[in-house]
C-alpha cells in the first residue's frame, strides 16, 4: 500500500512517528525521536528537532509544520530518528518520507 500525502502551500504539515520495539510493542519512553525536513529546493527546514509525544498514546509521536504560502513546490523529504538509550547501547533507527507541497488553487 502507498500512502502519498498532499498540502497546499501555506498548509500544515502533519508528521506523525509510531515507535514500537522489536517485539512491535509501542515504545513507552525512547530517549530521543527527532525530525529533519528539507523542501523541494534541498532547503533544511527543521533540523534534528524533537518531536512531541501525542498525549496519552504510547509510542506515538507528532509534529506540525507550518508552510507558508510562497513556500517551494514539488516533494518535501523528511526524516523521523528514534533512539532508545545512550552511549554504546542505543539503539537507533529511522525512517524516510515525502510529502507533496502545491501552490493554492
Amino acid at each position: 500500500m502507498e500512502v502519498i500525502a498532499k498540502y497546499l502551500a501555506g498548509g500544515t504539515i502533519w508528521v506523525r512517528a509510531y515507535v514500537y520495539n522489536q517485539k512491535t510493542d509501542a515504545l513507552e519512553d525512547p530517549t530521543s525521536i527527532t525530525l529533519t525536513l528539507e523542501d523541494a529546493d534541498g532547503e533544511t527546514k527543521v533540523d534534528d528537532l524533537a518531536m512531541t509525544k501525542d498525549g496519552e498514546n504510547t509510542g506515538v509521536y507528532d509534529y506540525f509544520y507550518n508552510t507558508a504560502s510562497d513556500s517551494a513546490e514539488g516533494w518535501w523529504n523528511g526524516e523521523v530518528w528514534s533512539t532508545d538509550g545512550t552511549g554504546e547501547t542505543a539503539k537507533k533507527s529511522w525512517a524516510e518520507f515525502s510529502v507533496e507541497v502545491k501552490k493554492g488553487l
